[in-house]
């Protein structure tokens, strides 16, 4: 009987302690997780792997199979958690220096964005992009704070992307402010009109809508220049009713408002749509660029109002109720009003 029991006990193998390999273990699953999931579930099967070794080597008689195999396995998984936790720290520390370098970028970008979206003629999907951008520079700010370095980094890299595409919008909405083509005849309106003033002794208005000025003239001289508000598509040039695009050409006063004749302090009413917008018009319909039953549009004013800062008219030329009196007083039905993209004075 005693030997039976002597023999029962050297038969078993006394079961190595892992509690600190296994505890090692966790902390480095944890550790890599959000930086390397792939490498977080191959240390989970690695720790797997060595429970399982030192359960069977715990349960296998000393004279059987190979002594040192659960050892080799938690080694194994050892080695592997020390290098994802190296690269895991690495991996964070370069986060933390990319969300440090990119934040301030970003938040520049997200300034001009906002200054660029206010832009008459920006659209919905720049709005919308504009909404994105501040929303993940919000989101990354926070996710620095809690020190979420990694996804830091991807919410302000998408928010470059939505700042990039605000900015390419506003791009090439000021494409055509550089068309030579375009700037020639804007200049060989302005200057016609100013020498007719000059010959004529009388007042003619000149509007840049780029530079937001309505510049005065009598007798070829400059006598007044005033901050405008165009329409909320303004610096695109008016094709239809409702684009809220304000016009470009060469118009005239067509009637003189005040009192309860305008909505607007007092108004400058002008021939929009002349011979060249109807036939502009006639030829945007004929190859599909404006819908079929869009009429060309009316009742373009320089008017009161204005002084709000940014663009909201429905393609009107807005001034401060003190601006509108000068120019008022000045113009006559009859005055020449031509408007223009930009020009060089």
């Amino acid at each position: 009987m005693l030997a039976a029991v002597a023999a029962t006990a050297c038969s078993r193998r006394e079961p190595a302690d892992v509690s600190g390999f296994r505890a090692a273990l966790g902390r480095a699953i944890r550790l890599v997780r959000q930086e390397f999931p792939e490498k977080a579930r191959q240390l989970e099967r690695l720790l797997g792997e060595a429970e399982v070794a030192s359960a069977a080597e715990a349960a296998t008689p000393w004279w059987e199979g190979s002594v040192g195999r659960s050892e080799a396995a938690w080694a194994r998984a050892m080695r592997a958690a020390a290098e994802a936790a190296r690269q895991a720290r690495a991996a964070r520390g370069a986060a933390r220096e990319r969300t440090h370098d990119l934040l301030q970028t970003v938040r520049d970008d997200v300034a001009r964005a906002r200054a660029e979206i206010r832009e008459a003629g920006m659209g919905r999907r720049e709005a919308a992009a504009m909404e994105r951008a501040a929303n993940r520079l919000a989101t990354a700010e926070r996710l620095a704070r809690a020190g979420a370095h990694a996804s830091a980094v991807a919410e302000l890299e998408a928010a470059r992307q939505d700042c990039a595409e605000i900015h390419a919008g506003w791009s090439a909405l000021h494409a055509r402010f550089s068309d030579p083509a375009l700037r020639r005849q804007w200049r060989r309106w302005v200057a016609e009109t100013i020498e007719a003033s000059r010959n004529e002794g009388s007042v003619a208005i000149v509007v840049d809508k780029l530079r937001r000025r309505v510049v005065v003239y009598e007798a070829g001289k400059e006598v007044g220049s005033f901050r405008a508000e165009l329409g909320a598509n303004g610096l695109r040039r008016k094709e239809h009713a409702g684009d809220r695009a304000t016009p470009e050409g060469r118009y005239r006063v067509v009637q003189r408002k005040e009192g309860r004749h305008t909505r607007f302090y007092k108004a400058l009413l002008i021939d929009y749509p002349n011979d060249e917008d109807r036939m502009r018009f006639a030829l945007g319909k004929t190859r599909g660029l404006i819908p079929h039953r869009v009429g060309i549009g009316s009742l373009i004013e320089i008017h009161g109002g204005g002084g709000e800062g940014s663009d909201w008219t429905d393609g009107c030329v807005a001034l401060s109720n003190p601006d509108m009196d000068r120019v008022y007083a000045l113009a006559r039905v009859g005055t020449p009003v031509t408007i223009v993209g930009t020009y060089e004075r």
